[in-house]
């Protein structure tokens, strides 16, 4: 907790203040206990409500960053309380900017106070969420699509599963051996069901946040209002034109190499380290 308090700290006296603020007026779950359901995540009920944040937290390195990316959420949410509740959420592309960016500060920060030993496990945990967050998300995304046209033109599970395993197969290509069992994993990821196409969200929202960071990194605290006011906006704008005030070209491929950048630069980091 005092770690996710410092490194948001650092970059903004606001951004710790809304995280306190979910631990002081106690909207917080983190123990983990018989009957609790497992996960992580942040509701907002309305723009003068604190959000409420769940998670199960077991002292792991995991369960800190966690930790960081539900109360990006929450900081979020209370950038925006002055907005409408019909428009204080941020739209799906944005979603996932506020919580991405936290998790990126707290890396930022904890990579200063361990030794190389410990930043290579850390490092090599980031490297497999950057992937799992990118990559595997927008592979789930063409499969939705395949999948919602496969359906409405009439088709079968085996079909649908068919169509999962073809996925599998260009996502990994020869790294990894797929047993037939996997064919069906489609039917076991929640957000197909309970939130279609939220996927590509993730996709969008950790290379916006990447990208954000890096140009962070460049400008350093004369980043910090534009940043606090792309949250403020809610989903009062379009992204496009929200970020375009801010001098931020979505459209254009240079703004996105920067988020790839950062990947590159931690993959080359790792591999300085082994």
């Amino acid at each position: 907790m005092k770690l996710v308090f410092e490194s948001l700290g650092k970059f903004s006296s606001t951004l710790e203040e809304y995280a306190r603020k979910v631990f002081s007026e106690n909207h917080i779950d983190s123990e983990v206990r018989q009957g609790k359901r497992d996960g992580a995540f942040c509701s907002t009920l309305s723009p003068k409500i604190t959000p409420y944040v769940l998670v199960n937290f077991t002292g792991k390195t995991r369960d800190v960053f966690t930790l960081a990316h539900e109360l990006g959420h929450a900081i979020h949410s209370q950038a925006a309380q002055d907005r409408s509740i019909l428009v204080q959420d941020a739209p799906l592309p944005l979603a996932e900017t506020a919580s991405t960016f936290s998790e990126l500060l707290l890396y930022d920060n904890l990579s200063n106070k361990i030794s190389d030993n410990e930043k290579k496990a850390m490092l090599s945990e980031k490297i497999d969420d950057l992937y799992a967050t990118i990559l595997r998300q927008s592979f789930f995304t063409i499969f939705e699509v395949d999948a919602h046209k496969q359906i409405g033109e009439g088709t079968t599970i085996d079909e649908i599963s068919k169509t999962y395993m073809n996925n599998l197969k260009v996502q990994f290509g020869n790294s990894v051996s797929l047993s037939d069992d996997f064919a069906i994993e489609w039917s076991c990821i929640p957000h197909f069901y309970h939130t279609p196409f939220y996927c590509y969200a993730y996709s969008f929202g950790n290379l916006l946040a990447l990208s954000l960071f890096q140009r962070y990194k460049k400008e350093g605290k004369d980043f910090v209002p534009a940043y606090i006011s792309i949250l403020a906006a809610g989903g009062s704008k379009k992204p496009e034109k929200l970020l375009s005030e801010y001098g931020f070209d979505i459209t254009s491929p240079k703004f996105w190499q920067e988020g790839f950048d950062y990947v590159k630069t931690q993959v080359k980091t790792l591999s300085s380290l082994n």
